[in-house]
């Protein structure tokens, strides 16, 4: 005798179809959740990684490395606002020495930051505009410094109790509206810093510094 094995109902197709389609939905903002936190984390690791090499430089040239764009003035990635002329990768370029520090006869040098402290320098690869990315920063005399991952943060919003936070109104006291929780900048960026300025008396000197550690691109 024959039978007949029943198929799927319309109904039931659609069903199926559906359920694959929410499951697919989950699997993907899970990936893409991953994504984000990994990101996050390189940044944060990215960070921990050149202010190690900032402080090596130091260690050696007794000061810190200047930025493509001048001192005081803010140096990032190719593809920002900040970006180094010329198309230059090096938004962090070591300093040039004019007192023969290494006493080879040459007064007038150039020492590299990288790849003398680092391999090459990193680069945010989720830019939010042009006024994102890693950006750096340094006074004149390349004893205070700054660098954050400005504005890339995705799995903020970034509280002001993070180790990474952009600026610490402990230091900052005056407030500034970038160095509070709500502020869309303060969110969403990381930052590390270190140094002091030198000045005649206490109050030079945190002038100085709050100059660089406070101020924000």
């Amino acid at each position: 005798m024959k039978t007949w094995q029943r198929g799927f109902t319309v109904g039931e197709i659609v069903v199926v179809i559906a359920i694959l389609g929410m499951l697919a939905s989950i699997i993907l903002f899970n990936v893409s959740a991953a994504q984000t936190r990994s990101r996050d984390a390189d940044r944060q690791a990215d960070l921990r990684t050149l202010q190690s090499a900032i402080e090596l430089y130091k260690q050696k040239y007794g000061r810190y490395p200047d930025g493509c764009r001048g001192a005081g003035i803010w140096s990032g990635q190719i593809g920002t606002s900040y970006a180094c002329s010329g198309g230059s990768t090096q938004y962090i370029v070591g300093h040039v020495d004019t007192t023969d520090w290494d006493r080879d006869g040459n007064v007038t040098e150039r020492f590299g930051f990288s790849p003398d402290f680092i391999r090459a320098l990193p680069t945010d690869k989720k830019l939010r505009d042009v006024n994102s990315g890693y950006v750096y920063t340094v006074n004149t005399d390349g004893t205070v410094y700054k660098l954050m991952a400005r504005r890339t943060v995705e799995t903020g919003p970034v509280t002001s109790a993070h180790p990474l936070k952009s600026c610490d109104t402990s230091i900052c006291t005056t407030s500034p509206a970038h160095c509070t929780a709500g502020n869309d900048t303060f969110n969403t960026s990381f930052a590390v810093w270190g140094g002091y300025a030198k000045g005649a008396n206490d109050a030079a000197v945190m002038t100085g510094t709050r100059a660089i550690l406070c101020d924000i691109p």
